[in-house]
């Protein structure tokens, strides 16, 4: 029994990686290796799950996922420093990949890797939902630092990442649904409609839409506010903040015609303008958004040697479950109300992954068919030894790419409203969470209050613009 040539075979498997994925992402789901991450801030333990972070270096197979974590983890901590490095460190990353996308040989080294183990040791793909709220964060980080002007800059960006996917993505799903093995096993598949809900795609986001009128504004160009909140506006209809701000804009533009479209569009009358008041603006993150889960589907295929034969597979999906959240109520002076939605990410991230889904059975269908030829030469030099050394690892290597950033929030929503210039008391409430937040208005200017509920925490930030 000669065991000299299956040794050879099981390092290729390995050294086919490339080098950048690490035993976890061969054996262990991403979403069980952030579990420990993702209960820390449901207990309001920030700072403990900054060290839960892995630290890889520029071209692991994971690096911009955990800068996009870090980023995220550290601003809930109040580490903005950090929170900023790991952002624009996963930007920076982002640029070069892109750059790079159509030359780089080492993708092909990685791909050919994969067959012989799994997606997670693919080169993370980062979503252009994900892409847009690092952006959007980005944008937020400027705010924090009094940095109007470079806030738009990257709300711009942000945009363009959803005008970009907007034309590029239309028929990258068909293709791969052509193949009637990946047919079938779609057709296994659980169903994600309940959590999808109503988005037509997974990328565009009301959210960043309305955060980029509301700078827009701030800034004196009504022109571009009224087109984003336009476009926020077409995403999510009831949404009171975005309704108030066209009629708004409206009559400050003062195009009669325009205003009177407006009105009619909107079913009510645009209020009359109130000067020298200012304007709060809270946005409101909440929860966190699902983790991925994996699931084992039967898939038929031809072998290379024409036999036709049933192979177990590993995908991954959404449980169809929303995470638990609902409004903030707010209250200041004498308005009161409560936030409306403006994005559920979590559907977002679910409509993402049924557009992924038909490419990842393909490749899992290459995979089997590799896998398979690697366990027949292992027990063809190996024998029974052989047969088995592969076949387990080929079994435990089988895992669903469950990769997502997983410390974003499960929805986000608004409030907003016209108040007198001067000190005041915002009172704050979701679930068991509450908070009184002291603020400034000014008059023409806008006071921008940033809301994270985790768990019964509230953490909040106050921007003025």
């Amino acid at each position: 029994m000669r065991l000299t040539g299956l040794r050879p075979l099981l390092l290729c498997a390995v050294l086919g990686l490339g080098g950048c994925a690490s035993w976890q992402d061969l054996f262990v789901s991403y979403s069980v290796q952030m579990t420990p991450v993702r209960n820390a801030l449901l207990q309001g333990k920030a700072l403990d799950a900054i060290g839960e972070v892995r630290e890889l270096e520029p071209g692991d197979d994971g690096y911009v996922l955990s800068r996009l974590e870090l980023g995220r983890i550290a601003s809930l901590a109040n580490q903005a420093p950090q929170s900023r490095k790991a952002w624009e460190a996963a930007d920076l990353a982002l640029k070069a990949d892109d750059e790079q996308a159509r030359f780089r040989v080492s993708q092909g080294l990685a791909q050919a890797g994969s067959l012989l183990t799994n997606d997670q040791t693919l080169g993370y793909q980062t979503p252009d939902y994900e892409r847009t709220m690092l952006h959007h964060y980005l944008a937020l980080d400027y705010l924090q630092r009094g940095d109007l002007e470079g806030a738009l800059v990257e709300v711009r960006r942000a945009n363009q990442v959803q005008e970009r996917a907007l034309r590029e993505r239309g028929d990258e799903v068909a293709k791969a649904k052509q193949e009637a093995s990946v047919r079938q096993a779609l057709s296994r598949a659980p169903d994600l409609d309940r959590l999808t809900g109503q988005v037509k795609n997974g990328f565009q986001n009301a959210y960043t839409f309305y955060l980029s009128g509301v700078l827009y504004e701030a800034s004196g160009d009504l022109n571009d506010a009224w087109v984003d909140y336009g476009r926020g506006l077409e995403i999510a209809p009831d949404n009171p903040a975005l309704q108030g701000a066209m009629l708004r804009l409206a009559r400050l533009r003062g195009s009669a015609a325009e205003l009177a479209a407006t009105e009619q569009r909107l079913g009510r009358k645009a209020p009359p303008l109130v000067r020298g008041q200012g304007r709060v603006v809270v946005l409101f993150e909440d929860g966190l958004i699902p983790a991925r889960r994996e699931l084992f589907l039967p898939l038929p295929l031809f072998t290379s040697r024409g036999d036709f034969r049933t192979f177990t597979v590993a995908i991954p999906y959404y449980d169809n479950r929303g995470a638990e959240v609902g409004p903030l109520s707010v209250g200041v002076g004498n308005q009161a109300g409560s936030t409306a939605p403006l994005v559920r990410l979590e559907a977002l991230a679910a409509k993402d992954l049924q557009e992924r889904l038909p490419a990842m059975l393909s490749r899992q269908a290459l995979r089997l068919v590799a896998k398979e030829q690697l366990r027949r030469s292992a027990a063809k030099e190996g024998g029974d030894v052989g047969n088995l050394v592969v076949g387990i690892f080929n079994t435990l290597s089988e895992r669903a790419d469950t990769r997502s950033w997983l410390t974003l929030p499960a929805q986000a929503s608004s409030w907003e409203a016209t108040l007198p210039p001067g000190s005041q008391q915002l009172r704050l409430g979701s679930g068991s969470g509450s908070k009184t937040l002291p603020i400034e208005v000014r008059a023409g200017h806008t006071t921008l209050v940033w809301v994270n509920r985790l768990g019964a925490n509230l953490v909040t930030r106050v921007m003025m613009l």
